[in-house]
């Protein structure tokens, strides 16, 4: 999940919230709502209109929610179909709607993906003015600027040296990066918008130079997450997707808020 709610998912709300959330059994009520096209959302919305009432006015605890619920699927091979479905029953004006099964992804089709993405993001951002690109509107994360500089910089400084950790040592540790204090300590929204976009281009151009090399022996050689978690470089990379996936569909939250709709 995005670090974003780093400190949400600490409080108390945020913690039930996830025990709410993230269940074996929740997860097949995603699963089925999914296959019938509706946001995995929906599952959530009765115990939430029973048991955590105050969440009807609560933004964030009700984004919170919404990246938990993707985090699920994401974590479980789901695709985002798109964005914005209709939820019923109220909390949510919409949610996501994920593909019907997991789709297990080469490490060729992981990579397309990650090539893919800075022309993505660039796409969406092109029509922006520049009076809005250091907009943060109320329960958005980033700027257009921040995502710009994010993006950079989690390629220069986190995803290529965890890939280079697991190709040079064996089971290497690897550690998350709080993005919120990065954007604070390196003063993102004072930077300049044109380079931070080349900035971006340009880091994962090198990302993807050191990734295609990587055989299926390579794939295979393993980090140790925090200390706790073993995963292989192939598994590491479809969690760079992953992450890839939540900005861009934060980038399209931000594009609607900065027009006047409901997120």
């Amino acid at each position: 999940m995005h670090n974003r709610f780093d400190q949400f998912r600490r409080s108390a709300l945020g913690q039930q919230l996830e025990q709410l959330i993230d269940t074996p059994q929740r997860y097949l009520e995603y699963a089925a709502l999914s296959r019938a096209g509706i946001p995995a959302v929906t599952a959530i919305v009765h115990d939430l209109q029973h048991k955590f009432t105050e969440v009807a006015a609560d933004q964030s605890a009700r984004q919170f929610c919404g990246a938990m619920v993707g985090d699920v699927m994401r974590r479980h091979g789901h695709q985002l179909l798109r964005p914005r479905g209709r939820v019923p029953g109220g909390y949510f004006s919409y949610g996501a709607v994920w593909s019907p099964l997991p789709q297990a992804r080469s490490f060729a089709e992981l990579l397309a993906s990650l090539a893919a993405m800075p022309q993505q993001v660039l796409q969406r951002l092109a029509t922006l003015p520049p009076a809005r690109q250091r907009a943060r509107p109320a329960g958005t994360a980033f700027s257009a600027l921040e995502h710009l500089c994010h993006l950079r910089d989690l390629d220069d400084d986190a995803f290529r040296p965890r890939v280079r950790a697991i190709l040079e040592q064996p089971q290497p540790l690897l550690h998350g990066v709080n993005g919120s204090e990065w954007a604070i300590a390196r003063d993102y929204q004072a930077q300049d918008y044109a380079q931070a976009a080349s900035g971006m281009v340009r880091a994962r151009g090198e990302l993807l130079a050191l990734l295609q090399g990587c055989d299926a022996e390579a794939q295979a050689r393993v980090g140790v997450w925090e200390g706790r978690q073993r995963l292989t470089l192939a598994e590491l990379v479809a969690d760079m997707v992953a992450h890839d996936d939540t900005h861009l569909q934060e980038i399209d939250e931000l594009l609607l808020a900065l027009d006047g709709c409901a997120v």
